[in-house]
């Protein structure tokens, strides 16, 4: 976002950057369509508290919440 660079990432994570022009779009014909990360763990009961704080972190995103913002 300081014009140092492009990255390659989930358009629904950047989508309102994009929106506020605080990013610009390069290459948007060769996007792939991608909702996002699926996250596979087993479902035991103790999760280890990052592996939890990953999963919360991409249920907010997921559930419309943007997390960075």
């Amino acid at each position: 976002m300081a014009g140092l660079g492009v990255i390659y990432l989930f358009e629904g994570w950047l989508r309102s950057y994009i929106d506020s022009g605080e990013l610009e779009p390069v290459l948007e014909p060769w996007w792939r369509t991608f909702r996002g990360p699926y996250l596979y763990y087993s479902g035991r009961r103790l999760i280890p508290p990052p592996l939890r704080a990953f999963i919360d972190f991409l249920a907010l995103d997921y559930r419309g919440v943007k997390c960075g913002r």
